[in-house]
């Protein structure tokens, strides 16, 4: 195994920043290292506002009045990952020299480019171009390592897998106005009908089979969070080949209801009369229905063209834009002690579109957070919605929170 680094590799993270603002507001800053968990966490904020020293209630004042203490608790807390591997990637490479290795890397960016974007259309437009001008450049480490063949007899296989500073990348991202998909992404239920030439099934979890492998390739390589149905019998009651291959998706919605998904990918390939494969795709989630289909001379072709399809679609409903970005005033209720108000900013503060958390007042057990977003808040609600930590409450204020025990 050969291991080094490559490019131009920025300093690690891997500390707590903490500075004094001016008198009245504490601001702290927490970045996480970029290898923790196999992806980079942005930098974020949270400021008290001097006007947290003029609260009327009580309340209000006992809290403002330790709110320091908490910022140091907070500062130091970890932050939980939404996606592993968000900014690593593994391709085949020619050789150990520098010009198999430089294509090697360019390969390995373009496969966390497409996705950290959700399409594959930023390789071809002009700013992803530039940014696989120069790959090494957001390289923290790579490895080599040699993979044993699949099939008995044929070479062992030279692999290259490379870890990207994610922070560098999304920032550059930023400048050049793509847009991009953050860290939170909805799992998906994937109810799968395969009919091969009068051989008919479902993909189950724990099938290894070639649509399943197909399946969890391709969404690792997209980013999807991907669940397959256990078939069991509580399963087998509710569902059959007949609904998911007809679309029967009031059945289908039923059935997922156990397995808490955001997304549910319904999905029928089956063998055209020339041989190849032709896939039909439905996307529930969100409150629409999006359809779309797929054709391939092969089953696992035509199965990554349906989950790139969803990748793709999810991705538009997620992404993040610099030409969004704004200030979203949020309100909390439900912070009644100093650990729920560290638990609030701090999950706040980790959420993918949030640059920094304003606490603007405290009154009794609600507070007020200003949120500066590097996206829509459109996006932001949508992000929280995947969440089960802040829960919105009934009424036209879409601002307005209640913290989950």
């Amino acid at each position: 195994m050969v291991s080094g680094p490559a490019g131009r590799i920025p300093a690690c993270a891997g500390m707590t920043e903490m500075a004094l603002a001016q008198p009245g507001a504490v601001r702290y800053r927490v970045r996480s290292s970029p290898l923790d968990a196999g992806l980079v966490m942005p930098v974020a904020g949270v400021v008290l506002r001097e006007s947290m020293n003029e609260q009327t209630s009580s309340g209000g004042r006992r809290l403002g009045a330790w709110l320091l203490y908490v910022l140091l608790l907070v500062s130091t807390a970890a932050q939980p990952a939404r996606l592993e591997h968000l900014f690593q990637a593994e391709v085949d490479a020619g050789g150990q020299d520098s010009a198999a290795r430089d294509e090697a890397l360019r390969r390995a960016l373009q496969q966390v480019l497409v996705r950290v974007t959700g399409s594959e259309e930023v390789l071809r437009a002009t700013p992803g171009q530039s940014l696989l001008s120069d790959p090494g450049r957001y390289v923290q480490q790579y490895r080599f390592r040699e993979q044993a063949p699949e099939v008995e007899g044929q070479p062992r296989r030279l692999r290259l897998w490379v870890q990207f500073d994610g922070v560098a990348l999304e920032k550059d991202l930023r400048r050049l106005g793509l847009s991009y998909w953050g860290r939170e992404r909805p799992d998906v239920l994937v109810w799968l009908a395969v009919d091969d030439r009068g051989r008919r099934y479902l993909v189950p979890e724990g099938d290894n089979g070639p649509a399943a492998r197909a399946l969890r390739r391709v969404a690792a390589a997209r980013g999807v969070p991907l669940t397959l149905p256990l078939m069991d019998l509580q399963d087998q009651r509710a569902v059959d080949f007949t609904d998911v291959w007809g679309g029967f998706l009031g059945s289908l919605r039923d059935a997922s209801q156990r397995y808490h998904a955001q997304a549910i990918l319904v999905g029928r390939v089956g063998r055209t009369a020339s041989g190849g494969w032709r896939g039909r795709w439905t996307l529930l989630g969100g409150g629409s229905r999006q359809q779309w289909t797929s054709a391939a001379a092969g089953l696992e072709d035509v199965i990554a063209a349906g989950v790139g399809g969803a990748a793709g679609r999810l991705a538009a409903s997620y992404a993040l834009s610099t030409a969004d970005a704004s200030v979203y005033p949020l309100i909390v209720e439900g912070i009644g002690n100093l650990e729920d108000y560290a638990r609030a900013s701090r999950y706040l503060a980790s959420l993918s579109p949030v640059d920094e958390v304003q606490v603007a007042s405290v009154d009794g057990e609600q507070v007020r957070f200003e949120l500066k977003l590097n996206g829509s808040d459109r996006g932001l609600r949508r992000i929280i919605g995947l969440g089960r930590t802040l829960q919105p409450l009934a009424g036209p204020d879409e601002r307005h929170y209640r913290l989950n025990p």
